[in-house]
């Protein structure tokens, strides 16, 4: 159970865009049809797939800094590990992997590499303030 709390949310955004990617999911797809609702331009407004990806990363984001600066975490060395190695899958795939080479995928790389220095910034600061010197 512990490994599943450890592991970086970034990875299920992964897993769910390679499923959504061979299931031949188009990200210019709205996914979210909001012309009901009256803009103050009278313009159609809709989400695709890949502007949805992105909130949602932008959300996991939120959420991965969030258990970074938790103080009472004790497992930040492994979250920060499995963060890295995160990165680099999303560094691999997007080199390989041809439905991988958009911007949206860029995107959420970027977006996982920030997870990554942020969470070893934080533990860094946080470290550093566990410890006191005596002088």
């Amino acid at each position: 159970m512990a490994i599943i709390k450890d592991v970086s949310t970034f990875l299920w955004l992964l897993v769910v865009y390679i499923f959504a990617r061979y299931a031949v999911v188009d990200l210019d797809m709205p996914s979210f049809d909001m012309n009901h609702i009256i803009w103050a331009q009278n313009e159609l407004f809709f989400i695709t797939t890949k502007d949805l990806f992105i909130i949602v990363g932008l959300f996991f984001l939120f959420i991965e800094i969030w258990k970074a600066a938790d103080p009472a975490n004790k497992n930040n060395l492994t979250e920060v590990i499995v963060s890295f190695l995160v990165s680099v899958a999303y560094l691999t795939i997007f080199l390989i992997w041809d439905k991988a080479h958009n911007i949206t995928f860029f995107i959420l790389m970027i977006m996982s590499f920030l997870d990554s220095i942020g969470g070893v910034i934080i533990s860094v600061s946080v470290a550093k303030k566990d410890i006191s010197f005596n002088a």
